[in-house]
Parts: C-alpha cells; structure tokens; sequence
C-alpha cells in the first residue's frame, strides 16, 4: 500500500514537471510564447485560426507597395492578409522591422493605410466600418502590427501576447 501511494506520488510530480530539449526542467505552467520567439507568419496564423478573415489573400514584398508605403528593405520579415475580394476592409499586417526608427516610419505606413480604408469603406460598405472604427494599430520595439476585422479586441490580446 505504501508503495503505491508513493508510485501515485511520483507520477503527480512527473505529470506536473516537464523538460526542455536540452534536458533542463521547466515549469509547469509555461505558457508556447515564452517558449517559441514570435514570428510574422506565427502571429497571424494565430489571429485567423480564431478570427476569419474573408477570401484571406497573403501579400509578400513584391506586391506589398500596392497597399503600404514600406520600404521592405527596412522589414526584417513580414505578414499581411487582406479580404481578396475587396467585399469586406478585413485585414492583417504584421511587420517586424530592422530597428526602431523603421518600425516608427512603419506605423505611420500602417495610420495611413487604415484612412484610406477608412474614405473607402464608410460609404462601400457601411455595416462593415465597425471593423475599422475598432481597427488596432499596435507598436511595440520593432514590431507593428494592424488588424481590422470583425473581432478586434481578440486580435489585439492575441498580438500583444505574442510581441
């Protein structure tokens, strides 16, 4: 009886504790994003695996210029989603840039993206500027992030969870 009581004993722990890939303990209650460094990609696939973003079409540098005023030689690695049917102002963008200063001329990129949206869709689809009235617009070292869609603040715990 001892013996299993102890076994059981030994189990709860083992259960509770974990260990990394080098071997060291860990805590138990270590949350994925202390563990894994944020990426752009990671960001907004972990937005649209809680928000839908509808007919989601991924922009890269080469056509990015067409929706920001960004100097892509100044972003470390990049992220962005917009509504390809242009039905709907739904829309990711997440930058990481080089420095601090890019990320500063980034986010005024990122303002003016979100007004001219804004001019776009009060009259196209008024039912749908709740998503930009409620848009976030997120600086943080050298990261910015942008989210317009139809659960903003969810977005916005996501992206400051993350960066």
């Amino acid at each position: 009886m001892k013996k299993s009581i102890i076994a059981a004993a030994m189990l709860a722990v083992l259960m509770l504790s974990g260990c990394n890939s080098d071997g060291e303990a860990v805590e138990a209650n270590a949350t994925v994003n202390e563990a894994v460094e944020a990426t752009a990609s990671g960001i907004t696939s972990a937005i649209m695996a809680e928000i839908e973003i509808p007919s989601a079409m991924e922009k890269n540098a080469e056509n990015i210029g067409a929706y920001y005023d960004i100097d892509t030689a100044t972003v470390a690695e990049m992220s962005v989603y917009i509504c390809g049917s242009g039905a709907y102002p739904d829309e990711l963008a997440v930058f990481k840039f080089n420095d601090e200063a890019s990320a500063k001329v980034g986010a005024e990129s990122v303002k003016s993206r979100l007004d001219s949206q804004t001019a776009i869709y009060k009259d196209y689809t008024p039912a749908e500027m709740y998503k930009l009235d409620e848009a976030v617009i997120i600086t943080e070292g050298n990261w910015v992030a942008f989210a317009a869609c139809a659960d903003n603040a969810k977005a916005k715990e996501i992206i400051e969870s993350m960066i």
